[in-house]
């Protein structure tokens, strides 16, 4: 390990349950781990320059017959390469162990030996290797993952705070994405090259690129493909290069055949090669340009021909700065959440008509008694305030993996594709947010505000709608009037946060959430009932312990009125309001109660009530 400083790790293990490992920090530093075969624990030690091990410094439990290196090996029987893994400890490091099993003079296995190498050296090597201007060299496996690139970009990614292993098609940079993406194309498949291949194609952007591929094999079982992209316009700028170098090569010739020829020729060409410059310049990006022809004596056509050129990069870099701002401000109008959702790589490719349907998670939400507040502020004040609140409580839903679909003045609507949990989660966050929002509305002399919101679950169909000169994004589900009106309901049962009874058992993890049932109940505009709960999560603390300690009353209370027995339910209702004398849903029941008392109960009772208003 001290020799040979590319190397990661070097171990041993036995049959018998023996470890020795030494490895390297990223500082260069050594340390040694032991495992003996009486103790499960590996024992990680510091070693001073000698090699000599001096403190402890870790231990943990490790099973290393069932890992890669040494499993791989004894599967075989004779040397291999192990599959490509990543460390447990640090899931950012790759590597790739090389095995030999250890026999006596039986054939028996006594133990396996197994050296590390980080594929992160493979990617320095290959980084160091200048094929062209753009051109990318990269390593991938037959299942297309990658084992070393050219790039810059890692070799893995992060889902859900894990580090993977990324995928060739999955690379962010485009010529390693576009070749992946073409080889799973002509071929059906990494695993059917068999042979080198050559050949061009063209990316989704028109331009044509030259690639090589080459299987990579040896006899100790590795099998890559070794792939090296060129774009065509990388040979091009090689061509104007060596044309460039020929007419200096040219007038070099000349200078022992006519001065005046040599002279005459420099002067011709000096401005063109201001222009070859500058145009090549702006070919790579870099629009910025102007071309001062500084002879006192200029020929009148490149003369005119720099003007042009000037002109021409004057307007370029303003019809490209132009087309930079509008696309900025086109974004707000199409979030980069529309774009994921959509499958679409950018806003030029939304089309009117796109769309997907799935079941998703819905979040309506709005101000309560907004129009008593806006009655008190100038058009501006209510602008302002609206838009402070959104920007307060926004963030909450992109943090959350939703996005929203449309504001509604004070209110918005918002999807969470993956999971109602995200949703829950969000409308929490809101609730929060909105606390917040709160105490610095009070520090200005401000009243607080109130929010409601209600969740809901179903198939729908969201996607864009309009018409062809002016589009936006839109939902559309029996499913997404549903949501609406829970949250409509929050006004009646005094409440912040509403789910459906639909919402709440798709839940991954209620348990984690303080649920209250609430009632069943049949919304205007729909004859089936629902089952609405009651998020307490998204309350304030001290309401939060009273609607707790109350919740067996209240059930109670329920259970009686579900069964038709109004004096009960009227007992334990009352009791549910002598300690939160602030229960609105508990007053709700008596309202309700003192009514079926005066009106009767319906046949059929089932406890079911249908609300007329929304």
């Amino acid at each position: 390990m001290q020799i040979f400083d590319n190397l990661s790790y070097i171990n041993i293990g036995t049959e018998a349950g023996d470890f020795l490992g030494i490895g390297r920090e990223d500082d260069g530093d050594l340390y040694l781990e032991l495992l003996q075969a009486n103790d499960n624990r590996l024992t990680r030690y510091e070693l001073d320059p000698q090699g000599n091990p001096t403190q402890a410094i870790e231990g943990a439990e490790y099973p290393f017959q069932a890992d890669f290196w040494y499993a791989n090996a004894v599967a075989a029987g004779r040397p291999v390469w192990s599959s490509i893994y990543q460390w447990v400890d640090r899931p950012d490091v790759i590597s790739i162990s090389c095995s030999y099993p250890i026999l006596d003079s039986n054939h028996r296995l006594v133990g396996v030996i197994g050296i590390d190498f980080l594929l992160s050296q493979i990617s320095i090597f290959l980084q160091e290797l200048k094929i062209s201007e753009s051109g990318k060299i990269f390593i991938i496996e037959r299942n297309g993952q990658i084992v070393a690139s050219s790039s810059s970009e890692r070799s893995y990614v992060e889902v859900n705070g894990q580090a993977q292993r990324l995928n060739a098609l999955q690379s962010q940079d485009h010529l390693i994405q576009a070749t992946a993406r073409h080889l799973e194309k002509q071929f059906g498949g990494m695993e059917r090259i068999h042979h080198r291949q050559q050949f061009t194609f063209k990316d989704e952007n028109g331009d044509r690129l030259l690639t090589w591929v080459e299987p990579w094999q040896d006899e100790l079982g590795l099998d890559w493909l070794v792939v090296a992209t060129v774009p065509e316009s990388d040979f091009m700028g090689q061509i104007n290069d060596n044309t460039r170098n020929t007419v200096l090569l040219c007038l070099f010739a000349l200078t022992g055949s006519i001065l005046l020829g040599i002279y005459n020729s420099r002067w011709v060409v000096r401005p063109v090669l201001k222009l070859n410059h500058a145009a090549n310049q702006i070919a790579v990006g870099q629009l910025d340009q102007h071309i001062d022809l500084d002879e006192p004596i200029q020929i009148i056509e490149i003369s005119n021909l720099a003007n042009t050129f000037n002109s021409m990069s004057s307007q370029l870099k303003s019809a490209f700065d132009s087309l930079e701002a509008q696309k900025n401000a086109f974004a707000r109008f199409f979030p980069p959440e529309y774009l994921l959702f959509l499958n679409k790589q950018g806003i030029t490719d939304i089309e009117l008509g796109d769309h997907i349907s799935k079941e998703m998670a819905i979040m309506f939400s709005d101000i309560r008694s907004f129009t008593t507040l806006s009655e008190k502020m100038s058009p501006k004040e209510n602008f302002d305030f609206v838009n402070a609140y959104l920007q307060s409580v926004s963030p909450e839903i992109h943090s959350h993996n939703g996005f929203v679909v449309k504001f509604l003045g004070d209110g918005m609507m918002a999807i969470f594709p993956d999971s109602v949990d995200d949703a829950v989660a969000a409308g929490i966050a809101k609730f929060k947010q909105v606390q917040m929002f709160n105490q610095s509305r009070q520090s200005n002399g401000l009243s607080p505000i109130a929010i409601g919101m209600g969740i809901h679950v179903g198939y729908m169909m969201v996607g864009m709608v309009g018409e062809h000169n002016r589009i936006q994004g839109d939902a559309f589900s029996d499913h997404v009037n549903l949501t609406a009106r829970l949250e409509g309901l929050t006004k009646y049962y005094g409440v912040s946060l509403l789910i459906s009874e639909d919402g709440w058992t798709r839940l991954s993890h209620p348990e984690q959430y303080k649920i209250r049932f609430l009632d069943r109940a049949i919304v205007k505009g729909r004859n089936e009932p629902i089952g609405v709960y009651e998020i307490l999560d998204a309350e304030v603390e001290a309401v939060q312990t009273l609607k707790l300690l109350t919740q067996p009353k209240f059930e109670q209370g329920i259970q009686h009125y579900q069964a038709g027995d109004l004096a009960g339910a009227k007992a334990y209702f009352e009791q549910v309001l002598q300690v939160n004398a602030a229960d609105k849903t508990a007053k709700l029941y008596l309202e309700r109660i003192e009514l079926l008392a005066e009106r009767g109960i319906p046949a059929h009772w089932d406890g079911i009530w249908a609300f007329s208003e929304k």
